[in-house]
């Protein structure tokens, strides 16, 4: 792009007015347009990991004084998305991640004189706070599936949402829904290198204006 197109600038050969009348802002939509929906879905619909592109429709209420009066469905786009089951199995299915995942909970204790008082409960991951340490109980204590003797233990889901630029050009962005896993240490889930975050859908913006109807005296 730009940092290519500097050493022509800068060379004998240039001439101004061979740019002069280049439609900078048309050209910079174009880079940044956001087109994967006009290309294959099959793209996204990825079988083995479950995404799926789904549309999405709003009903819009129309005054009584505006032309098709009541209610009617405008499409707004599309959302990317994946089944959050999907992505447990994928997680526990998951050898090198499997090391690090906490399938029990438990308390920690930090005492300043060991074996001379109770010590104090130190709270700073969700598999060592009380309210997993309840729902694994209830869990084992609920029946479990008929025939089955596998263990069981708590999921905890994280679910976090933020949004990204698409391109280095133009406004095109997304909003990403994405999770982490409770049963992981927050101070491995903060490491990017990990790539413990696990993205189960994508939000469209929605940039254009509906096309609504106009009023009629």
């Amino acid at each position: 792009g730009t940092a290519r197109g500097l050493p022509e600038v800068g060379s004998d050969d240039f001439n101004p007015k061979d740019i002069q009348g280049t439609r900078w802002g048309a050209i910079d939509r174009i880079l940044g347009q956001n087109d994967f929906d006009e290309g294959d879905p099959q793209e996204w619909e990825d079988e083995d990991t479950g995404w799926k592109r789904t549309p999405i429709t709003l009903d819009i209420p129309f005054h009584k004084h505006m032309l098709n009066k009541g209610t009617q469905q405008r499409l707004v786009g599309h959302i990317y998305h994946r089944s959050i089951v999907s992505v447990i199995k994928e997680k526990l299915a998951n050898a090198q991640d499997n090391r690090r995942f906490h399938y029990e909970p438990f308390e920690l204790i930090w005492s300043p004189t060991p074996g001379q008082d109770q010590g104090h409960r130190v709270y700073g991951e969700s598999y060592t706070s009380a309210s997993f340490t309840l729902a694994h109980r209830k869990l084992q204590e609920s029946p479990g599936e008929p025939g089955c003797n596998l263990p069981r233990c708590v999921v905890g889901l994280m679910i976090w949402s933020d949004s990204t630029h698409l391109t280095n050009f133009g406004n095109s962005k997304l909003w990403l829904l994405y999770i982490f896993f409770g049963n992981e240490s927050n101070y491995n889930r903060c490491k990017l290198s990990l790539n413990l975050a696990n993205h189960i859908a994508y939000f469209e913006v929605v940039h254009s204006p509906l096309h609504l109807n106009t009023y009629v005296d």
